[in-house]
């Protein structure tokens, strides 16, 4: 059973489920989408370590995901969801932090970065969208299932672990807590946030962002190719980049101990 957090409400009565633990400079963690997503069921071991490392994290569920709401009018745009992750933020009175996004999340990440430049840090990507068209996401694998399933209806525990099964390089690291957890939430969701999602291609913009990045790409993604970290590091003046062999979407999950370690000493640089 996902562990409950917090609850606060923003604008428009928007109520958000968040973790906020530890003390130190702020963490921010953005999880990525897909059925039954959310900020535990991506990010609960990578939490605990950068707690225990002397940083205070907040990890929300986003709009549309998790325990937080889901109103169905809502075009579920970049600009929606980092206005709601802003609204959250200055209700904790937290002014400075740094993010780390993974897919969806490092999409909201770099769409931060852009329009609030003075108060993000640093970014930790993984495998982040908004570098790329639509279309182009749409020929992955992992996007047209994920589509195919959620946006067809019926979703059941059979296809909630046909698609956990393309995240990873080895598919059998998905155990029965991870479907489990994504189970409870699938009932909770709707259609729209899927539906109506609206992400641009940022990678135009990318020359903008100055911050200090470190990005982590699965050369075996099956959701967002892995040409998007040659377009990071062509175009991110301050940006580190891993790539990791038979590593899937989630290398925080796949390369754990790997992924902490690194995340730890660069936000501690």
């Amino acid at each position: 059973m996902i562990p409950q957090g917090s609850f606060l409400e923003v604008e428009n009565d928007f109520r958000f489920h968040y973790y906020d633990e530890g003390d130190g400079d702020v963490v921010v963690l953005l999880h990525g989408s897909g059925t039954g997503a959310s900020g535990h069921t991506n990010f609960k071991n990578n939490f605990v370590a950068l707690k225990e490392a002397g940083f205070r994290v907040i990890l929300p569920d986003l709009p549309g995901y998790g325990f937080s709401s889901k109103p169905e009018n809502e075009i579920y745009s970049l600009d929606y969801f980092n206005t709601k992750i802003i609204q959250l933020l200055d209700a904790l009175r937290i002014q400075s932090f740094s993010l780390i996004g993974n897919s969806l999340g490092g999409a909201l990440a770099l769409g931060l970065a852009l329009n609030h430049p003075e108060r993000v840090e640093k970014l930790i990507l993984m495998a982040p969208g908004g570098v790329e068209d639509q279309d182009t996401y749409n020929t992955m694998p992992g996007i047209q299932k994920l589509l195919s399933d959620f946006l067809g209806g019926d979703m059941n525990q059979e296809k909630i672990e046909g698609l956990l099964s393309l995240f990873p390089y080895d598919p059998s690291i998905i155990n029965d807590e991870m479907v489990s957890e994504r189970m409870e939430i699938l009932p909770l969701m709707n259609s729209q946030v899927l539906a109506s999602m609206e992400i641009p291609n940022m990678e135009k913009d990318l020359v903008k962002i100055n911050h200090p990045i470190l990005a982590f790409w699965g050369i075996n993604d099956q959701f967002i190719p892995v040409s998007g970290a040659m377009k990071l590091g062509e175009n991110c003046p301050n940006a580190q980049i891993m790539l990791f062999s038979q590593c899937g979407h989630w290398v925080m999950i796949e390369k754990e101990k790997i992924f902490n370690q690194a995340c730890i000493n660069f936000l501690s640089a």
